[in-house]
């Protein structure tokens, strides 16, 4: 959805422009294919082009402003935090990650009340495949087709589907397997308890052939994103990350 203001800055658009397709690669695109629109300003739910015209988000970026743009709170903080401290090294304790910490850990399940901080999402599998591996002395590692889990080395060898066949081989001991998706479903399924209980029991007889002794982890995404956002019928997700227990 659309809505046109008044024009801004077609100049500068146009140098935006210029600098992009001469300097600037794009993730997962066929560069000379590409014409990214550039972006002027962002307020809430709208972003905002060069010519004025507002476009209503439905995508939230990458899934990720979900408090909308430019949050006057969110501006705030960041403002108060890089006046008082912009950065400090992991070796030292700071307020700001301290409390960042605590409040994950409030409301985080179970037991898990430790955090470890990283760059990113790629970042933070790639370290996490490395503890299970360490805590578990274990190899494997399960992980869906139909998945995304990063770009970096480990990360792309996770992801389940056609961007990771150009870095193979990959990282060692990934074992791929199917998740639920009733519309398509890979088990022939008529009804989506149907569809959970076939995508357990494929799951369960490969933890069997594969031993489930040599298995480390079992990652996946609760609601699968840049393939489709597929939403696991109810209660597969509790069921799987328990198949590995």
């Amino acid at each position: 959805m659309t809505q046109t203001s008044t024009p801004q800055n077609p100049a500068e658009e146009a140098r935006v422009r210029a600098d992009d397709r001469a300097h600037v690669f794009h993730s997962w695109s066929a560069q000379a294919k590409i014409d990214p629109m550039p972006i002027a300003s962002a307020s809430g739910s709208h972003f905002s082009d060069y010519s004025g015209k507002r476009y209503l988000d439905f995508s939230s970026q990458l899934v990720n402003v979900n408090i909308g743009y430019q949050h006057p709170k969110l501006v705030a903080a960041i403002q108060e935090q890089a006046g008082k401290l912009a950065t400090i090294s992991p070796a030292f304790a700071n307020d700001a990650r301290s409390e960042a910490a605590r409040l994950i850990a409030e409301v985080a399940p179970a037991d898990l009340d430790t955090v470890f901080f990283t760059n990113g999402g790629a970042d933070a599998n790639e370290n996490a495949i490395r503890m299970a591996r360490l805590h578990t002395g274990r190899n494997k590692v399960l992980a869906a087709y139909r998945s995304y889990h990063g770009a970096t080395a480990g990360a792309i060898a996770l992801t389940g589907d056609p961007r990771r066949w150009a870095s193979e081989p990959g990282l060692p001991g990934i074992i791929h397997y199917w998740g639920p998706y009733a519309y398509r479903s890979p088990f022939h399924s008529t009804t989506e308890q149907e569809e959970s209980d076939r995508a357990l029991s494929s799951l369960r007889d490969l933890l069997m052939v594969e031993g489930s002794y040599t298995v480390a982890a079992i990652i996946l995404e609760t609601v699968v994103g840049t393939n489709g956002i597929l939403v696991p019928p109810p209660g597969y997700a509790h069921c799987a990350t328990s198949s590995g227990s």
